[in-house]
């Protein structure tokens, strides 16, 4: 069986093998340090010059908010005023007084404060800085004192509680959208 069989030894292929690569192979890579580089910089800049014109927008729209609250101010106030002769129902008529007798009685304790804390301080007048009057009105024009003074006797919880609580205002007049709220909801909203 053996004698009839030939032993064929396996032999390189024509020509030979080809050379072995002993050298060190690195992978390939999906992003090239160059084009890392460029993107985050590109990016950076982008974002930069986007972050400023968004700055610049910002502070021009606030600056035309405030320049149309200021040129609306009038116009408001005599939308307040004007709205401020509405006789609502008597409920709401007794809350509203309830608020602003409220808002007198904190006035007034804040003048007694005034008085009693500055009373060994010469030629010191109640509602004054030192005998100048703090606010120039017109005649016997009522003005609205901001927050910070009217509870500046107070405690910061009461100060939190009535600047933050949303509420109507003691100007309140009637809304657009009052007229079609049902009467048995909205004795529940204002």
């Amino acid at each position: 069986m053996s004698s009839e069989t030939k032993f064929r030894q396996d032999m390189p292929p024509p020509g030979g093998y080809r050379d072995f690569n002993f050298a060190r192979t690195f992978p390939k890579m999906v992003w090239r340090p160059g084009v890392v580089v460029a993107t985050i910089f590109g990016t950076a800049v982008y974002g930069g010059f986007h972050a400023i014109a968004t700055k610049k927008a910002s502070i021009t729209e606030k600056f035309e908010d405030v320049d149309i609250n200021n040129a609306m101010q009038p116009f408001l106030t005599a939308e307040r005023d004007r709205y401020s002769t509405y006789q609502p129902s008597p409920v709401f008529s007794r809350a509203i007084y309830f608020f602003i007798f409220r808002w007198l009685k904190l006035l007034k304790k804040n003048r007694d404060l005034e008085e009693e804390v500055m009373k060994d301080v010469p030629g010191w007048k109640t509602g004054t800085w030192y005998g100048e009057p703090v606010y120039f009105t017109l005649g016997d024009k009522w003005w609205d004192p901001i927050a910070c003074e009217v509870f500046a006797h107070s405690d910061k919880y009461l100060m939190k509680k009535e600047r933050y609580w949303s509420h109507h205002s003691d100007y309140a007049a009637p809304k657009f959208y009052d007229k079609w709220i049902p009467r048995f909801i909205a004795k529940y909203i204002w």
